[in-house]
């Protein structure tokens, strides 16, 4: 008799399949745990399943991944005492459908990207009341002033929580990076480390031809919000521009307004930088690649703070697949995969000045050089970051939790 395949839910704050960053790093995680032999199902928080994933009454699936969407992002608009209310509420919504679905279907394990305080406390009594094991999977620890109401907010307040009280108390962690693997580990948690992954076997990821182009072309894939400087690559574009270079930036994600709310509104830059911007917007994941692909470098400058330390760009690990290197300040674990001069460039900080000494590097790089630093961008994704490294690993990680 062949023996049931154990089953592992991942649920929290992503919006599966392809929402947002969350979406693809979750992705990644449950093609790590099939290829382990686990049977895999989705419940992310997203509105509602795409269209075409359609195959059934609530059900969607989506590269052989069934999914069920839990709408809990959906959007209105609410009073203040509301807002706070579903802001402290989110996720129970998600908790009930576990207790439905279970009924007919049991899970062994609950995977959960991040979620607020009473939805994690909601979910550790029911995976203890169906001896269920619960897994937190930890990829940021946000600045308080980054989150609204400041230090003092509610959702500062709710974050801390979840942060020093709650992940120590479920303990048992999936870590994006050293900084959360080792903070936990003091604490005696069982911790896996484990970066962003792709699927290399997508054929997105294919090399397509690079068509050729005067000078040197950059691209940002992202929003910036508050974790990416562009006010200082903008500044740098421009000096490097008034000095007579041909450099470019391709934007993927953010709009010109936005760019021009990261710049101060500063339009007069913007006006002088207007030929060397291409704004692309928000377009399908499936088509990233591509596009970054026509680029020599990817560009991504964090100031040295807990956020960028404690987190991980999923934009990094989508260029080196890419093939594309990266020039970027060395926060968080980015010197571990990228040696300067070899996968990418790296500057010493996030100031214009750091950001044109790593430019004026590139400029003097000729073609062959360049193609030596895509060929190495591309073997370091292969060595640390395709799915199917970690599989054996993290079966045995989740074996070995209670």
């Amino acid at each position: 008799m062949q023996e049931l395949k154990q089953r592992i839910l991942i649920t929290g704050t992503f919006r599966f399949p392809e929402g947002d960053a969350a979406a693809a790093r979750v992705l990644g995680i449950g093609k790590a745990l099939r290829q382990g032999g686990y049977d895999v199902h989705f419940a992310g928080w997203e509105e509602d399943g795409r269209p075409e994933d359609k195959c059934g009454e609530g059900e969607f699936s989506y590269q052989g991944f069934s999914y069920s969407p839990q709408n809990q992002f959906r959007l209105r608009k609410l009073n203040p005492f509301s807002r706070l209310l579903k802001y402290l509420t989110m996720g129970a919504g998600a908790v009930r459908w576990l207790r439905r679905y279970s009924r007919v279907k049991r899970f062994d394990a609950v995977i959960s990207y991040h979620g607020g305080v009473v939805y994690l406390l909601l979910l550790k009594f029911f995976c203890w009341r169906k001896k269920i094991k619960l897994i937190v999977d930890c990829t940021e620890w946000y600045d308080a002033d980054s989150l609204p109401g400041g230090k003092w907010g509610v959702a500062a307040i709710d974050h801390e929580l979840r942060m020093r009280v709650l992940n120590p108390w479920i303990g048992q962690i999936i870590s994006i990076g050293r900084f959360l693997q080792e903070f936990y580990a003091v604490r005696d948690c069982r911790v896996f480390l484990l970066p962003p992954m792709v699927d290399l076997a997508e054929s997105k990821w294919a090399a397509k031809k690079k068509i050729m182009a005067p000078g040197l072309r950059l691209v940002y894939a992202g929003i910036p919000g508050k974790k990416d400087t562009l006010h200082s690559v903008l500044l740098s574009l421009d000096v490097l521009h008034k000095e007579g270079h041909q450099v470019s930036l391709d934007l993927i994600g953010p709009t010109e307004t936005e760019i021009l709310s990261c710049v101060n509104n500063d339009i007069e830059l913007l006006r002088r930088l207007r030929n060397r911007l291409n704004f692309h917007g928000r377009i399908a994941q499936s088509r990233v690649p591509a596009l970054l692909q026509q680029a020599d470098f990817s560009i991504l400058f964090r100031p040295q703070r807990r956020s960028s330390n404690a987190g991980f760009s999923t934009k990094l690990v989508e260029s080196l697949a890419a093939g594309v290197p990266v020039i970027a300040n060395a926060t968080g674990d980015i010197p571990a995969y990228i040696e300067n001069g070899k996968e990418g460039i790296l500057v010493d900080d996030e100031t214009c000045d750091s950001i044109i000494t790593g430019l004026r590097y590139a400029l003097t790089l000729d073609k062959n050089r360049l193609s030596e630093m895509r060929e190495a961008a591309q073997q370091c994704a292969r060595r640390n970051f395709h799915y199917e490294n970690y599989c054996d690993n993290l079966r045995g990680f989740v074996e070995g939790c209670q």
